[in-house]
């Protein structure tokens, strides 16, 4: 499996929907590490950090295309309009992302996620025509029931604009999935590149037309370059690659193993102590993410209607 999913980075080959299925899977595990990083943080403002948030997830591509300069080098040749509506989109989710946690607590942002599945299916329907499948649909109820009991137990609402930015971010994800799956011949590094790009020069150009500056402690910095470089930098290739062999209503499905676990993270520490509910709510969305990986194909997925085998990958097959 490691050889293929090698192979499909490097554009040589292309994965099954589960190969694809499990990268998402662990995307959402890596950007569950943001909310642990943001709740250690002590003075930063949140334009500052996401200014190196940014920035840090921006550098690490960069690393990563000069380490790929000697091998397959990364082809900015397909880069469209497309591709940088995806990168800005990605750059507003993350800055939604961490405006929400400033404002409600990281189990109610995270469970009002819940709902990109649903987006997801109704865009990649009007603009891939993409049908939603069976199982999908029973995915989608299981996850529902999942969030259903978390609510119903009362979770903190917050500010008004702390739960606005909250709802706002399952319309994001769900349209940079269907972006990015009407996209399938863009390297998985470009988008995240432009994302981290966008939001770091954005975000310090707030920060400084603030007064806040740029200036922060070592261990502020620190934490904003994990949830960039680190949970960015290694979650969204990961994700950006995964998502060509999945249906657009699937992938925010398999992220929720991001609101399954940052809540978790939280409880450990800094000790926001989730309740009965959010545990059993978690339980039944982490079961229905587990199934509906199991269920999947391992065969390779069809494209979408608007996409097709990326043209740079069979070139470099004749040239090397």
């Amino acid at each position: 499996m490691l050889t293929a999913y090698r192979d499909a980075f490097t554009g040589q080959g292309e994965l099954t929907e589960r190969q694809g299925g499990l990268l998402v899977v662990g995307a959402g595990v890596l950007f569950s590490v943001t909310a642990i990083a943001y709740a250690a943080v002590e003075d930063a403002t949140d334009f500052q950090f996401l200014a190196y948030r940014g920035a840090s997830t921006a550098l690490a591509m960069v690393i990563l295309i000069v380490l790929r300069r000697g091998g397959r080098p990364v082809d900015f040749s397909t880069v469209t309009r497309t591709t940088w509506l995806a990168g800005a989109v990605l750059a507003c989710t993350s800055m939604l992302y961490i405006l929400a946690l400033s404002g409600t607590s990281a189990a109610t942002t995270l469970f009002l996620l819940a709902a990109a599945p649903i987006f997801a299916a109704l865009i990649g329907w009007i603009w891939l025509r993409e049908p939603v499948a069976r199982t999908t649909a029973i995915a989608i109820g299981i996850t529902l029931v999942g969030v259903t009991i978390t609510v119903g137990a009362g979770l903190e609402v917050g500010s008004a604009s702390g739960l606005l930015f909250a709802g706002l971010i399952p319309v994001s994800v769900g349209t940079y999935s269907v972006l990015m799956r009407s996209a399938p011949s863009v390297d998985p590094v470009v988008p995240t590149l432009i994302a981290g790009s966008i939001l770091g020069l954005g975000a310090g150009i707030v920060a400084v037309a603030q007064g806040e500056g740029l200036g922060v402690s070592l261990r502020d910095g620190t934490m904003a370059c994990v949830s960039g470089g680190v949970a960015l930098g290694f979650g969204l290739p990961c994700f950006n690659l995964g998502h060509r062999s999945v249906p657009a209503a699937k992938v925010p499905l398999l992220l929720m193993t991001e609101v399954v676990l940052a809540p978790l993270w939280v409880w450990i520490w800094p000790g926001e102590v989730p309740s009965v509910a959010t545990l059993v709510g978690g339980a039944i969305i982490l079961g229905a993410v587990i199934w509906l990986v199991l269920v999947s194909r391992d065969a390779p997925a069809p494209r979408s209607r608007r996409g097709s085998q990326p043209a740079k990958f069979a070139a470099m097959r004749c040239s090397r």
